[in-house]
């Protein structure tokens, strides 16, 4: 294989950020295994096309991203590994055009995945619907003419999407109704992908403002986007407490024990004013380790809910390991995030 095909290949998977991609299936794990562990028969095939159509609907959602922000992000020169954009683009490793051609096509082949599994295996009313609000928010989030991104609610619709959404989603196929139980659990993760994207956009502000990105960073300064970080931190690991007693188990309140060193760290660092792209990245790793474990939290607690009631079985075993994929697929584009800052070299 010649050097320039290898180049193409770790250029397009560094484009399509595979490892924050594939991170955005653990909420809608959670949500199917919420469902297994209430003693609902997981319908495989639903499972497996619906994770393929939420993950084409991430991918998608980077492209669209990387696209219109291009000139945001050729400005960029504070960025870390987990802000700033692939970089692809401004490295001009990809035509810009085929950017947008590929979001088209997978936004187009998650809908056509929608529509089968809506009419094939009936999954209920709120299929489309929420599907289709999910694509959405996924173009709009930085195309016009919404370009929520740049409005200051683009924070909110990610919570939304990748918090909210991506649970009732993967337990609503598998059960045809959402409960409060499940609203419940998704708000912690809500708050922490929240937490991940704020945390993120205070390097990028310079370039931000003066592209006239007024995203939430940028309208509330760099002190106030910092004091707002460090409040809605402990705000989440309370309602992993709080929401204990509406049916959710007993368990994550002794799990949640495993967060509190990242809160406090986070804690002290933000109170320090962190200056440096090297705080602020350690920032950006700590809450989304955070941001893990919440997901890891809930999903452990209700798979040992479920084997508690004799529920272990081959679902559970396939789930599971479509969660150890997750883990690989982010291993490796760790690995391809150390090449941004180069010209992604392969020799």
């Amino acid at each position: 294989m010649s050097v320039a095909i290898k180049r193409s290949i770790v250029s397009w998977l560094t484009l399509i950020r595979l490892g924050a991609a594939v991170r955005g299936l653990l909420p809608f794990f959670l949500g199917t295994v919420i469902a297994w562990s209430a003693g609902f028969v997981i319908n495989m095939p639903v499972f497996l096309f619906s994770s393929v159509a939420v993950l084409f609907i991430m991918i998608a959602t980077f492209l669209i991203n990387d696209y219109f922000d291009y000139e945001t992000d050729a400005m960029n020169n504070g960025f870390h590994r987990l802000s700033g954009g692939s970089r692809i683009l401004v490295l001009d490793l990809i035509p810009r055009k085929q950017t947008l051609y590929a979001a088209y096509f997978l936004f187009s082949l998650a809908g056509v995945i929608g529509l089968i599994i809506y009419f094939g295996f009936n999954t209920g009313p709120w299929t489309i619907p929420l599907g289709a609000v999910a694509i959405l928010i996924g173009y709009f989030y930085t195309a016009k003419p919404f370009k929520l991104a740049y409005r200051g609610i683009g924070e909110l619709a990610i919570l939304f999407t990748c918090g909210w959404l991506a649970t009732i989603l993967g337990y609503y196929l598998q059960t045809g109704g959402i409960t409060l139980t499940v609203i419940l659990v998704s708000i912690p993760g809500s708050i922490s992908i929240f937490l991940l994207i704020l945390i993120n956009e205070i390097p990028d502000m310079e370039s931000d403002l003066l592209s006239n990105k007024r995203n939430l960073a940028v309208i509330l300064g760099k002190r106030k986007a910092l004091f707002l970080y460090s409040y809605l931190l402990i705000l989440c690991w309370l309602a992993v407490l709080a929401i204990i007693p509406f049916e959710v188990p007993w368990v994550t309140g002794i799990f949640s024990i495993v967060l509190l060193p990242i809160v406090v760290l986070n804690l002290i660092d933000v109170k320090t004013n962190p200056a440096s792209k090297q705080s602020f990245e350690k920032l950006s790793v700590r809450t989304m380790l955070f941001d893990h474990l919440i997901t890891f939290i809930y999903t452990i607690a209700y798979i040992v809910t479920g084997v508690n009631a004799g529920r272990m079985n081959s679902r559970l075993i396939t789930i599971l390991f479509c969660y150890f994929v997750v883990f690989a697929l982010e291993g490796i584009s760790l690995l391809l995030s150390y090449g941004r800052n180069i010209q992604v070299s392969t020799e």
